[in-house]
């Protein structure tokens, strides 16, 4: 049996067209005959070849192809790449979205004593591969997020999705053929993940875009896709680098928050001594300009008030304001300036108080490092608890959400960056509740 990188499947022409596309580009792309409707294509995007299979829509659709598939070639990755309709309040058309976990949306057996959305004989939601939802959190993309992924064979509009939300508070999207082809790769042991870009909303706001181009959204699955298996064949980011941010365009960032978080008026940045370079890749000259006085303003201020504060969540909420402002929010698929709270505490060794050190803030109320040694016991109790915490809020555990449950609490327990280091993968790290089991 030949090795494959991976089995991408789609289930529409205009999602396997963005793969086919890069393919033709600079290499071969080789047709197989099916044995049915489907089409399937060997592509040398990665090495081994990946194996890209355009189902048609629909589960039955989706769980045949597959399993044809998983006839064919040997591998360990599964990808569903594609479109779908955002379910959850907060989604927006354009933003990417990485089941961590699959349910059906319509299945029905509570009579039997499952739990709505279970098919009987099979657990009640299927899981991301945790490889691939490590490599998640370390993309540079703003527009990605993690969580619950329902599938259907019925359409959720204005009219049914509210009933699907009450089901479902936590759901994130919902389309035709994920969780089906989670259930296939369950059965066979294969890791699998689906990768789809919000191309629709089910019930939007009054003020909210509710629509994006197929093949725009398309565009955006496949990207991610590749790049996560580029990741997982332990090359780079393909077709395009990972955003890199110079220090100085940080502490340009963070100076900027405090002067709009204090209402402070720009002053002259004549003397500013910061390479603003990184920030004309987002703005135009003006705004360099005007940016330029209110960070002057911020360096000021941070120089004659190094006891202030300015936590990282509310560094997020400024940030999220000024990239509505500048028409930015989400960079469509891009990491634009200025960088979130996570991208700048990862220069810092993943301490947000290493950060406010650094520009000159010597006021943080965190715990300080290097004072306080825990053990494998300290570890376990901290990963237990958030994860307690985000169960009873019915959230998917996260890095992120680690790190601001991390600041709520009296107690000193491990940063994210050591929970990641204690345990190998932050994956491993939410795996190790289940091993206790």
């Amino acid at each position: 049996m030949r090795t494959a990188a991976a089995i991408v499947l789609t289930a529409m022409p205009e999602e396997a067209e963005p793969f086919l596309a890069k393919a033709r580009a600079t290499r071969r792309v080789g047709e197989l005959t099916t044995p049915s409707t489907f089409r399937a294509w060997f592509l040398e995007l990665a090495s081994p070849r990946i194996l890209l299979v355009q189902s048609g829509i629909g589960q039955t659709a989706a769980a045949s192809a597959l399993t044809w598939a998983l006839g064919q070639v040997s591998t360990r990755d599964v990808f569903f790449s594609g479109t779908a309709g955002g379910l959850h309040p907060s989604v927006e058309v354009g933003d990417i979205i990485i089941g961590s976990t699959y349910r059906y949306g319509m299945a029905d057996a509570t009579a039997f004593d499952y739990e709505f959305g279970q098919v009987p004989g099979q657990p009640p939601e299927f899981t991301c591969s945790p490889r691939v939802l490590d490599i998640v959190e370390q993309l540079e993309n703003d527009r990605v997020t993690t969580g619950l992924m329902l599938s259907s064979d019925s359409f959720v509009t204005a009219k049914n999705v509210d009933a699907v939300r009450q089901a479902f508070p936590t759901a994130l999207s919902t389309d035709m053929e994920s969780v089906a082809a989670a259930q296939v790769c369950h059965a066979f042991g294969t890791q699998f993940a689906a990768v789809r870009a919000v191309s629709d909303l089910c019930g939007p706001a009054a003020d909210q875009d509710f629509h994006m181009a197929l093949d725009e959204a398309a565009v955006l699955a496949a990207e991610t896709t590749l790049e996560i298996i580029s990741v997982l064949r332990g090359g780079g980011t393909p077709g395009r680098r990972r955003r890199q941010f110079g220090l100085d365009a940080l502490f340009a960032a963070l100076f900027a928050v405090v002067a709009i978080d204090n209402g402070l008026e720009p002053v002259d940045a004549t003397d500013l001594n910061l390479d603003l370079s990184d920030l004309s890749r987002d703005l135009h000259d003006e705004q360099v300009r005007s940016f330029a006085e209110l960070i002057a303003a911020g360096k000021q201020f941070v120089a004659d008030n190094p006891s202030a504060r300015i936590t990282s969540q509310r560094y997020d909420t400024l940030r999220a304001e000024i990239l509505e402002d500048l028409n930015l929010v989400g960079g469509r698929g891009r990491q634009t300036w200025p960088p979130t709270s996570q991208t700048i505490m990862k220069r810092f060794d993943g301490y947000w108080n290493n950060a406010m050190t650094a520009i000159g803030l010597t006021g943080g109320s965190g715990r300080r490092r290097g004072g306080l040694r825990y053990s494998d016991e300290d570890y376990r109790e901290a990963i237990r608890l958030y994860h307690e915490a985000m169960s009873a809020e019915r959230r998917n555990p996260s890095y992120s959400g680690y790190q601001q449950w991390l600041s709520s609490q009296d107690k000193p327990y491990p940063s994210g960056a050591s929970i990641r280091q204690h345990f190998g993968t932050w994956a491993d790290a939410i795996l190790s509740l289940y091993s206790e089991n």
